[in-house]
């Protein structure tokens, strides 16, 4: 689904959502996906993800590109959400909304694993009706002991420490909001702190939490820290000041100074030296984790457990309402009915039902797991030893417009050349490799297998190291210059596929005996080696490249493509020692402009630079009672922005710069 409403083909989701450079390294690095909650995940949401996937990993003959997916939920809760104008174009190609019916897994297949152990409850009466319930098949019974559950409306009233589920927002928001504006008390406000991207539809809780004294909160996370309170807690105010709410909680006698939590917005990115993928907080969102608690939604209590609960699911629309408001509840001494559970708002899913019974036709997990294991290890003795996903990059790389550049250098224009060449002379050699060692696992000669692979890995990762240096040598030298970003976001692509390469082929042997053994796989010491090996490798290039003679002149390094000066820059700080060096001839700063095919804007700032240092004086370009001038204005503005706003345009922003350069500490 597009933002508009529309759907997506795979051509117009690639086309008018690409992904940066950045974020197909982070779905390249993925081994596994974990996707929870899963009911509520819509069959064309999967199966876009199994494009993108494919897509950014350039693998189309595994489903989700080779990464190993785990999908968790209870299917017998709510269902996805698809509205009418939807579901009319999703049922051309979709048997339901549900995940199972995504192309994705009907094509590749997949394990179904029920795990049946019951933990929230341990009555076996209750037990009892809410299987029934989830399966559609309700006993008389069951009903009518339900139904002596049910406490009239005045009772309920007298009730304390108690929540209501039910079905509708509007009902949920309409009880707390008439609850809390029938209390006497004053009324406070507690604002959250929402720093960098923290996207309002993400917020955990309300911006705005509008509380008073006997207000009734709910706790929405769990104390990690002391454990005084857990998800679904409840508690009642007792106190409020401007930055302190006490409260008590429910069925404890001492009061509760609440404490704010925060939330963090994270991305996956990749890190620049050891290529592993790391998380990066882009934003926070902290507040009381709290929320007005007289009612809540039976959506919003997935995943909550009471004690003790009024269930008002007289209005029941989605199948599998009732089976989720009942089963938050340890036991059926803490029920509470507000309305009568008549069988008619009593439904499961016809599809849910018959995709359940595939666990039956399914043969036994342990054969299941031998087989799954051994189609990996054969997956993976392939894979470790394919470089065609490097090559491959190379080429893309070398096609794309933006990644072209003319370097003047000969060694520099042939370096993307010479790696992928070492690397396809391999090709052959690989195909053979890979053979021998499916027929020694298929021959079950396990000696002679881990002998073969020790031998090939060692071999192949000579190869790829020598690539992975001729990389850095050309990445460094690249950096050198200017306006070659996108050039060098290429490489960074390059250089992730290979450092993962390397990790894959270095771990092969464990995980190989590993799945052979059968014995649990723990995390390796290869990877902490080879990221010692990177930065030092990374140090040695370094020097080389700046030991250099080539880097001790002014080169641009690429043809021009204009007269108004070079493209590329040389060392870092090099291109000030220029400016310097044409001012200290003589020339004005309008002459090393023009002499440089800069801007005169870029070259006021070397100047700001240049008098920071203590290189060159302001007095070398604007008269004292013009600096004076700009000085004052200045101290008075803070800003050069406002500054320059003040001057309606007198002075540059380089001018100002100058000045501002001299009060920092310059001369």
């Amino acid at each position: 689904m597009s933002d508009t409403g529309g759907f997506y083909t795979q051509n117009t989701l690639v086309r008018k959502n690409p992904l940066n450079a950045v974020r197909r390294q982070v779905l390249r690095d993925l081994d596994l996906l974990i996707i929870d909650e899963v009911s509520m995940l819509r069959a064309d949401v999967l199966d876009a993800i199994d494009f993108r996937l494919k897509h950014a990993r350039r693998n189309y003959n595994q489903p989700f590109g080779g990464v190993q997916v785990l999908m968790i939920g209870d299917l017998f809760q709510l269902p996805p959400i698809v509205r009418d104008h939807e579901w009319s174009v999703m049922s051309q190609y979709y048997p339901s909304a549900w995940f199972f019916h995504a192309q994705a897994l009907r094509q590749s297949g997949y394990v179904y694993i029920e795990l049946d152990k019951i933990f929230r409850q341990q009555d076996d009466a209750f037990i009892r009706i809410l299987n029934n319930l989830r399966n559609n098949t309700p006993t008389p019974e069951d009903i009518e002991e339900l139904n002596s559950h049910f406490v009239p409306e005045k009772e309920r009233e007298q009730l304390n420490e108690v929540v209501t589920l039910t079905t509708h927002n509007y009902k949920a928001d309409q009880m707390n909001s008439a609850a809390l504006e029938a209390l006497p008390s004053s009324l406070f406000t507690y604002t959250a702190e929402v720093d960098g991207d923290f996207p309002e539809s993400m917020y955990p809780v309300e911006e705005r939490i509008e509380l008073k004294v006997d207000a009734q909160i709910m706790f929405i996370k769990n104390d990690t820290t002391d454990g005084a309170y857990f998800n679904g807690k409840l508690a009642k105010v007792v106190r409020l000041e401007p930055d302190r709410i006490t409260v008590k909680m429910a069925g404890e006698s001492k009061n509760y100074v609440l404490k704010k939590e925060r939330w963090e917005n994270r991305k996956y990115v990749l890190d620049p030296d050891t290529k592993e993928l790391e998380e990066d907080i882009i934003g926070s969102f902290t507040q009381y984790p709290i929320k007005l608690a007289w009612a809540i939604t039976v959506h919003k209590s997935q995943g909550l457990t009471f004690d003790k609960a009024i269930i008002d699911v007289g209005q029941a629309f989605a199948p599998g309402q009732v089976y989720v408001a009942l089963s938050r509840l340890r036991s059926l001494d803490g029920l509470i009915l507000g309305t009568h559970i008549n069988t008619n708002v009593i439904s499961s899913d016809q599809q849910v039902a018959a995709y359940s019974k595939s666990k039956e036709q399914q043969a036994p997990l342990g054969d299941l797991l031998g087989r799954g294991q051994r189609q990996y290890l054969e997956t993976l003795l392939i894979k470790t030893f394919d470089f065609s996903d490097i090559i491959n990059q190379i080429g893309t790389f070398k096609q794309a417009k933006e990644s072209t550049m003319e370097f003047e250098d000969e060694s520099m224009r042939q370096a993307m050349d010479l790696i992928r060449e070492g690397l396809e002379k391999e090709v052959k050699n690989t195909q053979g490799f890979k053979s021998q060692l499916l027929r020694l696992l298929r021959e079950d000669d396990r000696n002679k297998l881990m002998e073969r692979i020790e031998k090939g890995s060692a071999y192949y990762s000579d190869l790829l190291r020598k690539s992975l240096r001729m990389l850095l040598v050309h990445q460094t030298e690249v950096s050198k210059f200017s306006k070659t970003k996108t050039y060098l976001s290429s490489l960074e692509e390059v250089d992730a596929l290979l450092m993962k390469k390397l990790y894959e082929v270095a771990s092969l042997k464990y995980v190989s005996e590993c799945i052979l053994s059968g014995k649990e796989i723990e995390r390796q010491e290869s990877s902490e080696q080879l990221i010692a090996d990177r930065k030092k490798m990374m140090e040695e290039v370094e020097k080389e490249v700046n030991e250099n003679p080539k880097f001790t002149k002014l080169k641009t390094g690429r043809k021009k493509k204009k007269k108004d000066g070079p493209s590329l820059k040389m060392e870092k700080g090099e291109t000030y020692k220029v400016t310097l060096a044409l001012i200290n001839e003589g020339m004005s700063l309008d002459d090393v402009a023009e002499k440089r095919g800069m801007s005169l804007s870029t070259v006021e700032g070397h100047a700001a630079k240049l008098i920071t240092s203590g290189d060159l004086k302001l007095d070398r370009f604007m008269a004292p009672a013009v600096a004076q001038d700009i000085a004052k204005v200045l101290a008075e503005k803070q800003t050069v922005t406002e500054t320059h706003k003040h001057f309606k345009g007198k002075f540059s922003f380089g001018q100002i710069r100058m000045v501002q350069a001299v009060i920092s500490g310059g001369k």
